[in-house]
Order: C-alpha cells, then sequence, then structure tokens
C-alpha cells in the first residue's frame, strides 16, 4: 500500500464512528425521494463541522446540497444519495422481513451506507489536500430523489458539473471493485384518467371507468413488448385504482411510466 493510500485510509479509520453514525441515522429516517429533509440536514452539519464551505437547496431543490474544500485544480466531484424507498421499512440486522413501520419506507439497496461512504471519500480527500499544500478542490455533492426523482438530472440541466475534471460515485455490492459504463436513460410520466363514477349493481351502464382505461393502457404495453428492441425498457405501477369498493365504478385512476428508449435509432 503506497503512502497516500495508506493514508486516506488511516483518515477514514479514524473517522469510523463518526461515519457508520451517519449511515445508522439515515438508515433510521428513511425518507423518500425528494424529501430526505433530516438526512439532508445532517449531511450538511457534519459537513461544515468538518470544514467544508456548504451550500444548501441548490439547483431549486430543497434536500441537495454541495460542500466543497480547496482551491484550484483538479476539481473533483464526489456523489452522495440517501433516499429510501417505499413498502421497505425493515429493523436493522436481520435476514428476513420485520418492518418497524407497517407499510413504511426502508432503504433496500443501500442508499444509507451510499452517502456516508462518499463522505469518508470526500474527508479523506480533505485531509490530503491539506497535508500537502497541493492545489485541487474536492466536492461532496448531496444528490436526493436517485429512487425516481432524478436530481441529478436538474444538476446536469443547470451546468453543474461542468467545471468538474472527474465525478465519481460508488453503490453497495457483493464486491469491492472498480467498475465504469453506462445505462439507460429514463422518462417518467404519470397518466391520470377521469371517468364517471356510478353504482355498479344498479347502474353499471351510466358509469364510465377510469380503471378499465389503465388496465386496457398496461395491456396494449404488453402487447407492445413484443415488437421492443432488446435495449429498451418500459415499467409501469398502478398508484391509484380508484377506490376500495368493487360496487362503486371507478371515477379517476392513475399509473406511472418509466420508459428507457433506445441509446441510439437503428439504421
Amino acid at each position: 500500500m503506497d503512502s497516500y493510500k495508506k493514508a486516506a485510509c488511516d483518515v477514514i479509520d479514524t473517522a469510523a464512528e463518526m461515519i457508520t453514525d451517519v449511515s445508522h441515522s439515515v438508515w433510521e429516517y428513511a425518507e423518500l425521494s425528494l424529501k430526505e429533509n433530516m438526512s439532508a440536514a445532517l449531511y450538511c452539519k457534519v459537513l461544515r463541522q468538518l470544514g467544508f464551505d456548504v451550500e444548501e437547496g441548490i439547483c431549486g431543490i430543497p434536500t441537495a446540497f454541495s460542500a466543497s474544500f480547496g482551491s484550484g485544480s483538479p476539481r473533483i466531484g464526489i456523489l452522495a444519495e440517501y433516499d429510501a424507498l417505499s413498502g421497505l421499512s425493515q429493523r436493522a440486522g436481520t435476514a428476513h422481513r420485520e418492518e418497524l413501520v407497517p407499510g413504511g419506507a426502508g432503504h433496500g439497496c443501500g442508499h444509507n451506507m451510499l452517502g456516508a461512504g462518499s463522505l469518508a471519500a470526500a474527508l479523506a480527500v480533505k485531509d490530503h489536500l491539506e497535508k500537502t499544500g497541493r492545489p485541487g478542490r474536492v466536492i461532496f455533492y448531496g444528490c436526493p430523489g436517485e429512487e425516481g426523482g432524478a436530481a441529478k438530472a436538474f444538476m446536469a440541466r443547470d451546468g453543474l458539473w461542468r467545471s468538474l475534471d472527474a465525478a465519481l460515485t460508488w453503490h453497495p455490492g457483493s464486491a469491492n471493485c472498480v467498475i465504469t459504463g453506462s445505462s439507460l436513460a429514463c422518462i417518467q410520466k404519470e397518466y391520470i384518467f377521469r371517468g364517471v363514477a356510478s353504482h355498479a349493481a344498479s347502474s353499471p351502464h351510466l358509469g364510465r371507468s377510469a380503471l378499465d382505461a389503465v388496465q386496457l393502457m398496461n395491456m396494449g404495453v404488453e402487447f407492445l413488448r413484443e415488437h421492443m428492441p432488446s435495449d429498451c425498457r418500459i415499467h409501469y405501477a398502478i398508484t391509484d385504482a380508484g377506490g376500495v369498493s368493487p360496487n362503486v365504478v371507478q371515477p379517476s385512476a392513475r399509473v406511472l411510466y418509466m420508459v428507457a428508449p433506445r441509446r441510439s435509432a437503428p439504421r
């Protein structure tokens, strides 16, 4: 292990308890996309205590922030995520399903650790800049809404990355490795259908079911899948089925679609 790598590991080991506490707190907060108020506030507080210059609410997103240290080049961005998923409430330390809050949110793929690990990396770079006196700037980006909110897209739109020489991120996994690659872009769209309520037993002919429209749309998409190129994706979820009473024709219904188109048009 070279001296720079050893120094970085030593800094992280020294701060391990603090970094782990952040991870545990974000696990307990379990806040959904773009609602990570406590998680973002915790990161901003810790980063200020560590000597970073923090800017909150960047790109018009209340739970997005940046924290920087140093000056000059290279400029290295380190990305952090901290949002949870709905329906994944879980007690820590168990390998079987055990909800803390029935139907509540939880971190199903390690986003509580993702931001904390990025914090460790930013802290190590900061320590290196301080001890060596070399030019360079490390910028820790709080990126909310990874699970469907797409805050990074708004950051890219506002040119936030243009001044960077590199941007790094990571994700918990089963192996410790470095990877590079690309993924499909994602377009998210909610479709809202309006119908006419009616008593399904006494006057079904007067009703117009919005749920029927949602189901017909989804069925059409299922037939479409057969003719789609293999590098396209379509996913959907019925977010509002219009009610829970079978004897009432559903007057409204909603379905949320996520569409990943081809990277390039066929020749």
